[in-house]
């Protein structure tokens, strides 16, 4: 196998990873009931993190583009990859310590 052939499917791989980790964004509503149960939060407050979450993808997507521009997707997906992992251990720590304020700035706006 040449060396860029094997490149390319790299970076194929590494797009597809990134594009799951967006996806993810909306399966919370699968989260919605259990959060509900568990720590007796109304379902406008939980939703308001999802709000959030969309907003923030939608602002970073907007002004993040110049980044991507002059450092590149490597970069970019670094970056991406950090915030997102850092959003999922946030929101994990939020709901172990039924953070209702703490979800809000993992999950929505980190």
């Amino acid at each position: 196998m040449t060396p860029n052939l094997k490149n390319r499917w790299l970076i194929a791989l590494s797009a597809v990873a990134l594009h799951l980790c967006i996806g993810s964004v909306y399966a919370y509503s699968v989260m919605v009931k259990p959060l509900e149960s568990l720590h007796g939060w109304g379902k406008t407050d939980i939703s308001t993190a999802f709000s959030l979450a969309i907003v923030f993808l939608g602002l970073s997507a907007a002004f993040l583009g110049k980044v991507v521009e002059q450092r590149g997707p490597r970069f970019s997906g670094r970056l991406s990859s950090l915030f997102w992992s850092l959003g999922l251990i946030g929101t994990g720590l939020a709901v172990k310590w039924q953070s209702l304020y703490m979800l809000y700035l993992s999950y929505g706006i980190i």
